[in-house]
């Protein structure tokens, strides 16, 4: 008997179709609304191509990894599938992946800090992080979760984003993974936008395509122990960050650390955005 596949989806939306800023997925935008829609749409349509695929599919579990997690609509999922929402977590965009999945998807990404015309690039926390460095590259989100998830064995199949994520996702993990383009970055804030049907139908089929190819697909890690460096955006953070143990303060925003593992990387940068969080919104 062929062993069923769990997947996990890790969610995040300022890299789904039909969004270009911040401004439209504020609680009170008259946008919210359609933008939830879309997102909603968006993870269904994988999960429709998960289920097209042939493959006997497992546990299928959403982490809702965009702020607080509130932005998917439970009601209007694809039925058999567990979603993790809300906050505080401790793992935040990766909670509750282990040995149990066997792929992982990141679906409505963003590129990482620092991008040029990348909608909405940041890593992890756009008021607290200007960049982060594990082993001496730059990394964003995409490539530090997958890392976790290769931690526990699991490889990454599918990644979709504007073309400069994908640009970012093939230069760091080649041709392995399956991508789609949500839309095309203009700036920070504008991008031209493929029409969401068109998105969700080309998720359909690259979600077929990674699941019917998993056993090509290799669990991504970094070499341990990790040499991380970490920017802040102000020195006010710095001054915040600076008593956490293992830290060395290089320049007035600038830290370098060592982590034995991807784990314990992980949690000193959610500590780093937490702390950042309070300076910037206490302090100031």
């Amino acid at each position: 008997m062929n062993k069923k596949i769990n997947i996990y989806i890790s969610f995040d939306l300022e890299g789904i179709s039909g969004v270009s800023s911040w401004r439209e997925m504020k609680k009170d935008s008259p946008s919210l609304g359609q933008i939830r829609k879309i997102a909603t749409e968006e993870v269904n349509a994988v999960m429709k191509g998960l289920k097209k695929s042939g493959v006997e599919i497992g546990e299928i579990t959403i982490n809702d990894a965009h702020a607080e997690g509130e932005n998917l609509l439970i009601d209007q999922l694809e039925r058999g599938v567990n979603l993790i929402k809300g906050t505080p977590r401790k793992y935040y965009m990766i909670e509750g992946i282990n040995e149990h999945y066997d792929i992982i998807f990141f679906i409505g990404y963003h590129a990482m800090a620092g991008t040029k015309a990348g909608g909405m690039d940041h890593t992890y926390s756009s008021a607290t992080i200007y960049n982060v460095m594990i082993n001496g590259r730059h990394v964003g989100e995409a490539e530090i979760n997958a890392a976790v998830a290769g931690y526990y064995g699991s490889p990454l199949g599918l990644v979709s984003g504007d073309n400069l994520l994908i640009a970012e996702i093939k230069r760091f993990f080649g041709k392995q993974v399956e991508t789609v383009i949500t839309k095309y970055g203009i700036s920070r804030f504008a991008a031209k936008c493929r029409h969401p049907t068109d998105v969700q139908n080309e998720l359909q089929i690259k979600a077929t395509r990674a699941i019917k190819k998993i056993k090509q697909l290799k669990p991504f890690r970094f070499k341990t122990p990790i040499s991380a460096g970490i920017e802040v955006t102000n020195s006010l953070i710095g001054d915040a960050v600076e008593p956490l143990p293992g830290l060395k303060r290089v320049a007035a925003r600038k830290f370098q650390f060592k982590s034995s593992d991807v784990l314990e990387f992980y949690r000193t940068l959610r500590l780093i955005c937490n702390l950042g969080g309070y300076a910037n919104t206490v302090l100031v």
